[in-house]
């Protein structure tokens, strides 16, 4: 599927939407930042990366939770061939950046036909603030989704930015993932886009 070339804003209006939640979707910092649909984007990542939704840049009771050692980092839960054939999208290879708490892979919306990806990974513990954070950032309850994880919600706004942002926030096997995915357009790409990405992701835990 081809899509039209968005120039994303500048960092700071980047929401992690679940994820970094603030989803799917928000603050994708990573040394605890989290990631949303808003703002944020992890600090190696360009301009028009995607960063991680809200959720993960608000401190809460379980800030201090770490990832055990030798946790997948998140570029290895989503190899680009991968979430290519699961998507119909092209993404180029992403780039991580790894914190004690959080794993972060951003995909750049510029070299990947104007659809930028954020996905990052944290503790399980991590998703009840994660999903908290998306909520604030987004204005939105987020909606359960069915079948992916423990626990799986999905949140999407196009209130701040027109081509719309959303993500999908999942906590599968001692592990929260949050999926942050802009410039689709669409509320229904964006869900079923998030959704299969956030099932590639839990299946290569």
């Amino acid at each position: 599927m081809v899509v039209r070339s968005v120039r994303f804003p500048s960092r700071a209006r980047l929401v992690a939407v679940l994820i970094a939640v603030p989803v799917l979707l928000a603050g994708a910092a990573c040394g605890g930042a989290s990631t949303s649909v808003t703002t944020g984007t992890p600090a190696a990542a360009a301009p028009t990366t995607v960063s991680a939704p809200g959720p993960s840049s608000t401190p809460d009771g379980a800030a201090d939770v770490v990832r055990p050692p030798g946790a997948k980092k998140a570029c290895a839960l989503v190899p680009t061939g991968e979430i290519d054939a699961a998507t119909g999208l092209r993404f180029t290879d992403g780039e991580g950046t790894e914190s004690a708490r959080r794993s972060v892979c951003a995909f750049s919306a510029a070299r990947s036909g104007g659809t930028g990806l954020s996905v990052g990974v944290e503790p399980g513990e991590r998703f009840d603030a994660k999903a908290a954070a998306s909520r604030r950032s987004l204005g939105v309850p987020g909606t359960d989704v069915a079948g992916l994880g423990e626990r799986a919600l999905f949140f999407y706004s196009d209130a701040d930015l027109p081509e719309g942002v959303g993500g999908v926030l999942v906590q599968a096997d001692g592990s929260t993932i949050d999926i942050t995915l802009q410039g689709l357009a669409s509320q229904e790409r964006t869900r079923e886009a998030a959704v299969a990405i956030a099932r590639v992701a839990v299946g290569n835990l």
